[in-house]
């Protein structure tokens, strides 16, 4: 299966003046397409563990690598003005080495911005509650998922990869708030979402810079020839 995807929270999160960018975990490359298509000069670098998906992407990104992202070493590909992970950090054995290790591809006064699932969002919770912890094929419970997520462990990941959250916000809303109007609704969820992210949000995007000090990045897990470049 070949991941499609556009974040539309996680595109907001990429700044205007982004003149390169690196999608780690590309998929097909629609996100990254949807980037340039946004920002016209920005040259759009993917990374992805599938040939399949590299071939795709690389119909639409500048450059496209395949490599298994649980031990890449990513400084081969360059220097970036933002990194994107969007849902892909919890499909990896140590996503913290990884965010360690993809500090070091970061221009000075560049920015990561983090998508990860709220292992805690509401409808989880009933499912909890009713004595059900069960894999499914997408979704908040994909079998895929290596690591889980709340709004506090969100933040506390990046942290400890060396970044500093310098916003973040969590996407979702209340159980039928479409139902009190195009106006009420939104702002009932708006509220929500600002007082109880944990809750409420199905998702939590995280906009982060380097923190100023910090320990030497974690490099040299794998040697540049494990990035195969699909296309240049």
């Amino acid at each position: 299966m070949i991941y499609q995807s556009i974040n539309a929270a996680v595109l907001g999160c990429v700044p205007h003046g982004t003149g390169t960018l690196l999608d780690v975990g590309c998929g097909g490359g629609a996100f990254g397409a949807a980037v340039k298509a946004r920002l016209a000069s920005c040259a759009v670098t993917g990374v992805t563990y599938s040939e399949a998906e590299a071939r795709l992407a690389s119909q639409s990104l500048d450059h496209v690598a395949v490599a298994d992202l649980n031990q890449f070493d990513p400084t081969p590909l360059g220097q970036f003005d933002c990194i994107v992970c969007s849902h892909v950090l919890e499909h990896l054995l140590q996503p913290q080495q990884v965010l360690s290790r993809l500090r070091a591809c970061l221009n000075p006064g560049g920015h990561l911005v983090v998508a990860l699932p709220n292992a805690l969002f509401w409808k989880q919770r009933l499912q909890f509650l009713r004595g059900h912890f069960r894999y499914t094929d997408g979704g908040l419970m994909d079998r895929t998922h290596l690591r889980f997520f709340d709004w506090d462990t969100a933040e506390q990941l990046v942290r400890e990869a060396g970044f500093v959250a310098v916003s973040r916000h969590a996407d979702g809303g209340l159980p039928l708030s479409r139902l009190l109007g195009p106006v009420l609704g939104p702002a009932i969820d708006r509220w929500a979402l600002a007082r109880f992210p944990g809750l409420f949000g199905f998702q939590f995007v995280l906009s982060c810079e380097v923190v100023a000090v910090h320990a030497p990045a974690v490099t040299g897990m794998a040697p540049s020839s494990m990035l195969a470049a699909v296309a240049s």
